[in-house]
């Protein structure tokens, strides 16, 4: 039951080489999207969330579910604020960190607790749950006392990281470069505000791939042999 997560600089193909690892591996996914998708159901009034439920894929409606019942169970929820909870998680993707960390000084202690404590309940469940690939929100610190969980880092030159962001989003290169500078910088302050660790410290994660150096299929595959050596020395 690997569970492995996988989070690095912006543009260095969290995305890309998460989906090729969890093809190679015949793994759930987990990303912004199925995040961003659970949230909203979460916020949908009842008949809208079992008709909504009929149209995703189990694994999504199992995310939704568990997600729904953190919020019910949350100290958001209790404090009136649940906008709060939905928003934060739609505007937390993997790559997208700056609605939590843009204005630290007025941010509340207790909607920070709320928020980290249900991630954390979220990305827990679904490593219970195993064979998945979590893709960035400090995954990685949120599993890091977990046993048998492979955690990966990726780093990238900016040439690297502005191709990828300009593929991806359909930006030019100077939209690509400021985008992947302004999240980046919001990544690494969501670590140090959350977790109080750099994001980029390699004594977070079991290995760290320079996708500079290597393809995206390659670093895959080295992320699937590594995954099994652990599981191999776990067992």
């Amino acid at each position: 039951m690997p569970v492995i997560t996988i989070n690095g600089v912006i543009g260095s193909g969290t995305l890309e080489i998460g989906h090729l690892v969890a093809q190679n591996l015949g793994l759930n996914y987990v990303d912004r999207y199925i995040f961003s998708e659970a949230a909203r159901l979460v916020g949908s009034p009842v008949g809208q969330l079992i008709e909504k439920e009929q149209r995703v894929v189990p694994f999504r409606e199992r995310v939704a579910r568990f997600m729904q019942g953190v919020l019910e169970r949350s100290a958001v929820a209790g404090a009136g604020a649940e906008p709060y909870f939905g928003r934060g998680i739609e505007m937390l993707p993997a790559e997208a960190y700056t609605e939590l960390v843009s204005d630290a000084a007025s941010s509340s202690p207790v909607h920070d607790r709320a928020f980290i404590d249900a991630t954390t309940s979220v990305i827990k469940e679904l490593a219970a749950s195993g064979d998945v690939v979590i893709i960035g929100r400090g995954s990685n610190m949120i599993l890091a006392d977990e046993p048998g969980v492979v955690h990966v880092g990726l780093v990238a030159p900016m040439e690297v990281r502005i191709d990828t962001m300009a593929k991806r989003e359909m930006f030019s290169n100077a939209e690509a470069r400021a985008y992947a500078e302004d999240l980046e910088n919001a990544r690494l302050t969501f670590y140090r505000k959350f977790f109080r660790v750099s994001a980029n410290d390699p004594t977070n994660f079991h290995l760290m791939l320079n996708i500079g150096r290597i393809s995206q299929s390659t670093a895959a595959e080295i992320i699937g042999h590594a995954t099994e050596d652990i599981a191999t020395a776990a067992a």
